[in-house]
């Protein structure tokens, strides 16, 4: 950061409108002393030059404590710039890579889907079971609605089933069909364009091949490609992401450094080379010059994607403009200068200032004493004015650093807790947009739908259903059980072997499935309330249902499923992912996090073990009255403490919690100490 604003300093200084006004004012004041003093040693050789000489001195004091002033003002509105955006080209990869984490095992278990190996498997490719194979992929998809495309190949690279009708792909030689069915991997992952969608600029395709059975080494019969919606996804994270003013520029780059996603291709087009990777650097573009901030993705769950980082690029002349309706540091002036995060060489500054302005007061004193014993009248007006240009200087440098307190160090705080806050409840609900998918998908297992429809379940299909549950929850590891029911809400089937006292047992009429009974849609689900419940434990948290319908006569319910959310580990990780931490990593001391509902019980909390869910919140009411989609933040106190609160309420992802029917709102409250 030091060696980007000594090559760049007068660059940054053009782009600080703020600074720059105060270099001029200063400028001015400095310029009419040095008048005042030429007056004063011209009209007055009955006083002490010295004391002019003294004055000059002091002067000379306020230049260096101006430069000292001018270089932390850059570097504090460059550090809130760098912040903000590192902000966003961090959450921007590290959302994408948690919804492509999802993917790589949407791949493995339909490439492991019984009808589709029965079809691949069979010589009857007769018209009626394709399209019994392209209407449970259309299922599929209606669910998952994050893909576009689904193709089934067979080993041939022959096209045996797919989604897209607009789609003219009967065959294909595209490498990837030959590097899945000779890879050992789980999944294949492919970004470019490929003529598996010739009609797309570009592809993104998690492809798995399909085997016989799931021993390792069976034979290979064809190979699954899910079409993932890329830019679609791309639009939705930088539109969350960038306000409407933001001049600036959110992208995706490939692993060899181009353009594979912008939020503006007019201005910074797909397959635009960008070097520099440096965290934050200078750099130019169609003749402008750009802050640029480069970051990484942490990873989700040992999954790094395939090696593309976030960046933020913004022009220098608008970098640092003030947005007037986002400026709330005014509010908070007389706590503000208590911050232990605010510079202390800022604060010396100030108070140096306001020392030397003293010492001058003393000097313009004894000239006062020196011109009456001299009768130097007409010196008395030079001190004055000098007296009255050291008192503007020293409240110049206190404007100056209270509004940067004020302006941009708070609104900094303030604008960082509410988008913290906002980014737990984002990451919650697409966490969970997963598990509404799950439930309904696993929910038309044939397996399932066969065996329930059967007069009496004998101990062979409950065998069956339950290897299935397993063989998914092994898959799907957020989940500490998965369990089948009857009509009658009889559970017969869990994935968890300790959970096994449950068979037999009816299910529990907190839980949702009754819900889900009553329901044969295959669009819809059900989800408990924040419950505690024995499926869990006797602790709280979400379970998901569906029904599991008729094969024939998809309108007759024959039981359902219900998923248990593992919510204790995940919703506290979730949270503990947007705390804030310091350059290396580590946690800021005191802050703390929580989900709620709108009744003040706390969901999850990270890093406040005093607290739990099912426990109450006590904050202000108003707090949880915000509208769906609505964040802000305050400076509160808090058990004594001042803290920072950021506050947010779900909106929603995609279809979920938006246009499916299901109404939950949660709220985050990010907890920073001021």
């Amino acid at each position: 950061m030091n060696t980007i604003i000594e090559t760049n300093k007068t660059k940054l200084l053009a782009a600080m409108p703020d600074v720059k006004g105060y270099e001029a004012r200063l400028a001015s004041l400095n310029d009419w002393w040095g008048k005042i003093a030429l007056i004063g040693k011209i009209n007055s050789h009955n006083v002490a030059s010295t004391i002019l000489d003294d004055m000059n001195l002091t002067k000379g004091k306020f230049g260096e404590l101006q430069q000292k002033l001018t270089n932390n003002l850059v570097v504090e509105n460059l550090k809130k710039l760098v912040l903000d955006n590192s902000s966003k080209a961090q959450v921007a990869i590290d959302l994408l890579i948690r919804n492509l984490f999802e993917r790589t095992a949407d791949v493995g278990f339909l490439a492991t889907d019984d009808d589709i190996r029965a079809f691949l498997a069979s010589d009857d490719a007769s018209q009626e079971r394709i399209d019994f194979i392209e209407n449970r992929l259309r299922e599929y998809v209606k669910k998952y609605s994050v893909y576009d495309e689904i193709v089934i190949f067979d080993t041939e690279g022959r096209v045996k089933a797919h989604l897209d009708n607009n789609n003219p792909i009967s065959h294909s030689a595209d490498p990837i069909i030959a590097e899945t069915l000779n890879s050992n991997a789980e999944y294949t992952e492919t970004f470019r364009y490929s003529e598996l969608q010739s009609n797309k600029r570009h592809s993104l395709i998690y492809s798995c091949k399909i085997t016989e059975r799931n021993q390792q080494g069976s034979k290979a019969i064809g190979v699954l490609c899910l079409c993932f919606r890329f830019d679609d996804e791309m639009a939705g994270i930088f539109g969350d992401l960038l306000d409407a003013d933001n001049d600036g520029i959110l992208m995706v780059l490939g692993d060899d450094g181009r353009v594979i996603a912008s939020s503006d291709e007019q201005l910074l087009p797909l397959q635009a080379v960008l070097g520099n990777s440096d965290p934050v650097s200078i750099s130019p573009y169609k003749q402008r010059e750009y802050i640029v901030n480069t970051r990484q993705t942490k990873g989700y769950q040992g999954f790094f994607g395939l090696g593309w980082t976030g960046r933020m690029m913004t022009p220098i002349e608008t970098a640092f403009k003030r947005n007037e309706t986002a400026d709330k540091g005014g509010a908070y002036a007389d706590i503000i200068d208590q911050a232990t995060t605010f510079p202390q060489e800022l604060k010396e500054i100030r108070k140096a200032a306001s020392d030397i302005n003293a010492d001058l007061g003393l000097l313009v004193l004894n000239g006062q004493i020196a011109s009456a014993r001299k009768n130097a009248a007409e010196f008395m007006p030079v001190l004055e004015a000098i007296k009255q240009i050291g008192s503007d200087i020293a409240n110049i440098f206190a404007d100056s650093v209270n509004s940067l307190q004020e302006v941009t160090v708070m609104s900094s705080h303030l604008n960082n807790a509410g988008f913290l806050a906002s980014l737990a409840v984002d990451i919650m609900d697409r966490n969970l947009y997963e598990r509404a998918n799950d439930c309904r998908w696993w929910a038309l297992t044939s397996t399932f739908r066969q065996c329930l429809a059967q007069p009496e379940i004998s101990s062979k299909d409950e065998q069956r259903m339950t290897d299935i549950l397993r063989y998914i929850n092994d898959l799907y590891t957020v989940y500490t059980n998965l369990y089948l029911y009857d009509r009658k809400g009889r559970i017969l089937a869990v994935s968890n072997t300790y959970e096994r006292s449950l068979l037999g047992m009816q299910v529990d009429e907190h839980s949702g499935a009754l819900t889900a009974l009553r329901n044969s849609d295959s669009q819809s689900y059900s989800v408990s309330s924040f419950i505690k419940t024995p499926f869990y434990g006797s602790r709280y948290t979400y379970i998901y249902n569906a029904a599991i319908t008729h094969l024939a006569r998809p309108d007759q319910v024959l039981g359902g499923i219900g998923i248990v959310f593992d919510s204790e580990p995940q919703f506290s990780g979730m949270l503990d992912e947007v705390l804030p931490r310091d350059e290396a990593g580590r946690l800021l001391d005191g802050c703390f996090a929580f989900f709620t509902d709108r009744n003040k019980k706390i969901i999850a909390s990270a890093n406040h073990p005093s607290f739990g869910a099912g426990d109450s919140l006590s904050i202000d009411d108003s707090f949880f009255t915000m509208q769906t989609g609505q964040r802000g933040s305050e400076v509160i106190q808090y058990n004594g403490v001042k803290y920072v609160l950021g506050m947010a309420v779900s909106k929603g992802y995609r279809e979920y919690k938006t246009t499916d029917g299901y109404t939950n709102d949660v709220l985050a409250f990010v907890f920073i100490p001021f």
